[in-house]
C-alpha cells in the first residue's frame, strides 16, 4: 500500500519541481509499492534525468536557503548538497528521501534540474 505525498503548501518551488512530484506521486501510486521499495517508471527516469547510484534514483535541482539550512540535514536523508553561495545550492537526493527533503528547515525555494537536449 502506498501512501500520499502531498507537496507542503508552504514550500516554494519552481514549476518544474511541481511537475516532477506530481509525476512522481502519480508513478509511485501507480507501482502499487511502498515508498521503500518503489523502483521509478523508465518514463519517469527519462523525462526527468533521474541518476541511479548505488541502487536508488536521485533527483537533482538547486535549493535557496536562508540561515536555518544545513547542508548536513541532506547528508543524513542520504543526499548531498553543493555550496555555490551563501544561499544556493545543488543538490542530489534519493527519491525515498523526498518526503523528508521537502521539510528541511531553510530551504526557501525548490528547483529541479532540467535536461539538457541536443538541438
Amino acid at each position: 500500500m502506498t501512501t500520499d505525498y502531498t507537496l507542503p503548501q508552504e514550500v516554494s518551488a519552481s514549476a518544474s519541481f511541481r511537475m516532477f512530484w506530481d509525476t512522481w506521486t502519480a508513478d509511485l501510486k501507480q507501482s502499487g509499492k511502498t515508498l521503500d521499495e518503489y523502483v521509478p517508471s523508465e518514463r519517469l527516469i527519462q523525462r526527468f534525468v533521474l541518476r541511479p547510484q548505488n541502487g536508488e534514483y536521485l533527483v537533482t535541482g538547486f535549493l535557496h536557503t536562508n540561515d536555518e539550512f544545513n547542508v548536513d540535514a541532506l547528508t543524513q536523508l542520504g543526499g548531498y548538497g553543493v555550496k555555490y553561495n551563501n544561499s544556493m545550492y545543488s543538490f542530489a537526493i534519493p527519491l525515498r528521501s523526498l518526503p523528508q527533503f521537502v521539510t528541511l528547515p531553510g530551504i526557501t525555494y525548490i528547483e529541479a534540474a532540467s535536461p539538457v537536449r541536443n538541438r
